[in-house]
């Protein structure tokens, strides 16, 4: 996860394509076992990130819920333990968005536009926090 920045503020488009979202450092299995769900996650993860980039709140929100419920494909002792690793990255995304989309929503200069997504970022939020 070296240079991953999900944050739309702090975003450098050309240095994050260089990264997996998700990649191993050790595994007993070498990965072998979450192979299409790993894909799928980081799909879903370099998805919600250019949507952030282009401003698009509610489909990297969507984005991210959708890598979120991929992980609970991934079973099994230990494999239990990465999909829950898998799981504080996703909820720690959406955690910088909200913040963002906080910052944008409140104080003298917010923007009234950004509203509807900073209530689904605040929705999902919750909705990782009870299933965690």
């Amino acid at each position: 996860m070296k240079g991953w920045i999900f944050s739309r503020l702090n975003a450098n488009r050309d240095q994050q394509g260089q990264y997996e979202p998700i990649q191993f450092v050790s595994c007993q299995f070498n990965g072998s076992r979450c192979v299409k769900q790993r894909a799928t996650i980081n799909q879903c993860l370099f998805n919600s990130y250019d949507s952030l980039i282009n401003k698009e709140y509610d489909e990297s929100i969507e984005s991210l819920k959708d890598a979120y419920n991929e992980t609970e494909e991934i079973t099994g002792t230990p494999c239990a333990l990465c999909a829950q690793l898998f799981r504080s990255r996703i909820s720690d995304s959406l955690e910088q968005i909200h913040g963002e989309l906080h910052r944008m929503t409140t104080g003298f200069f917010r923007w009234d536009v950004y509203k509807p997504s900073y209530e689904l970022a605040s929705s999902v939020r919750n909705e990782f926090r009870k299933n965690s």
